[in-house]
């Protein structure tokens, strides 16, 4: 019979679970990881080889847990394994705690809803840890082949970059229509750009004045030709009289012809043409000694913008190696295949001790278990009424006590008011005696 006063101890001293000094052994060890109570499963020896394998199937699946990080650090970082073991075992540590938790929380013979509704968000869980375990695997696994696709990328980025590079920013003229150059633009040649600006300005105005002094030289030939017919009498049709000799007509013509060669100064504007030529020789070859130093100059920037994007590749992320993944799961279906399987086979041996646990069914311990924590209740909720009990039967003899002594108090105090109204009186009647006393006799 359990002590219900004296709980778990009184049982161990009645014999249920006699307490002796466990010897750690290697299944011992095992089945810590599945969050059995030894001395339950004592009572059920033959339960020991499927908990043993369940444990051995948490410390596989915390090692290779330990594994995948150890291949995710190295990954990340360069540094010695002295430093990235003791995180790897860490991580391992926490997964097999996790596992220990998701096992032990299907212990008991509970029924119903909530026993599968646990199954499932443990199952839930366990397929988000061994997807989390499975990726740095196949990273570190395909390690080689997505670096090269990585080097591949980054080396057409690269190419890419130095192409935009020389594309806007072009040794002579502006960059070509259509190409996208937003962050592209190098400084280093505007003097180039400012004499190209001011030859083109001065050829427009070249080209003007030409097409003006071929007008006004026609047009003067033109009068002087006309001028030339009516004074040596050359008939024209509706132009000329036919009449030779400085006649009225002549002397019309003639002084058209001044009044334009006044106002249309030719020579002067042939002088201004040629100054002008001789500007845009000056300035084209200022423009070649420009363009040259753009170039140098464009030339050197574009190299250290290259040379920039180029330090920026020099490390390999994780993050770099899962896009490349995508990529060559996309370009090789051996890849694609691979990566899920080791996916699968990693989220199946996670979920292999809750699977394990779902097959067994309910097993003698989980009723051994299930016993013992109704009786532990059992106890402890009898052990709680006793002390219970046994604090307010306390609190109520204090009580009475409290009660029997303010009663007894009260007692003393109306005797003392009493025998203090007692003194009173005798001392009022001899008062009044004395008083008595002391009044005259009358006669």
């Amino acid at each position: 019979m359990v002590d219900i006063l004296h709980g778990s101890k009184a049982a161990d001293q009645h014999g249920r679970h006699p307490r002796r000094r466990e010897q750690l052994t290697l299944g011992t060890f095992l089945r810590r990881f599945t969050g059995v109570d030894e001395k339950i499963l004592a009572s059920v020896p033959q339960e020991r080889s499927r908990y043993t394998s369940l444990g051995g199937i948490v410390v596989s699946t915390a090692l290779i847990a330990g594994a995948s990080m150890l291949g995710a650090l190295t990954l990340l970082s360069q540094v010695s394994l002295l430093y990235l073991v003791p995180m790897a075992v860490l991580w391992g540590l926490i997964i097999a705690n996790i596992d220990r938790f998701l096992i032990t929380s299907l212990h008991g013979d509970a029924d119903g809803w909530s026993r599968w509704g646990n199954v499932l968000i443990r199952l839930a869980l366990a397929v988000v840890i061994g997807i989390f375990i499975a990726e740095p695997l196949t990273l570190k696994l395909f390690q080689e082949r997505l670096d090269r696709q990585i080097m591949v990328e980054r080396d057409q980025a690269i190419s890419l970059t130095e192409s935009r590079y020389k594309q806007c920013n072009p040794p002579t003229g502006p960059a070509p229509s259509g190409v996208n150059c937003s962050g592209y633009f190098l400084d280093g040649g505007e003097q180039a750009v400012a004499i190209e600006r001011n030859i083109t300005q001065s050829k427009s105005i070249l080209k003007d004045a030409e097409d003006r002094l071929a007008a006004d030289i026609k047009r003067r030939e033109d009068l002087e030709a006309i001028r030339n017919r009516e004074c040596s009498g050359i008939k024209v049709a509706n132009r000329t009289t036919g009449l030779a000799g400085h006649g009225p007509r002549c002397k019309v013509y003639t002084d058209d012809l001044k009044a334009f060669v006044t106002s249309h100064d030719i020579p002067k504007q042939q002088k201004e043409i040629a100054e002008r030529k001789d500007e845009i020789d000056s300035l084209a070859a200022d423009q070649n000694s420009a363009e040259k130093e753009r170039s140098k100059t464009l030339s050197k920037k574009n190299a250290e913008h290259v040379e920039e994007t180029r330090r920026a590749y020099n490390d390999i992320g994780l993050l770099d190696r899962w896009e490349a993944l995508g990529t060559v799961a996309g370009q090789s279906g051996m890849v694609t295949f691979a990566h899920w399987l080791l996916r699968i086979i990693f989220v199946l041996l996670d979920c292999m001790p809750i699977i394990s646990k779902m097959l067994n069914g309910k097993t003698e311990y989980d009723r051994l278990l299930t016993q013992e924590l109704r009786a532990g209740s059992a106890c402890h909720e009898a052990e709680l009424n006793f002390t219970t009990r046994q604090t307010t039967g306390e609190y109520e003899i204090r009580l009475r006590e409290e009660e029997r002594r303010l009663k007894a108090e009260r007692g003393r105090i109306d005797r003392d008011q009493r025998v203090d109204e007692a003194s009173r009186d005798d001392e009022i009647d001899r008062l009044a005696r004395t008083f008595m006393a002391s009044m005259p006799t009358q006669r």
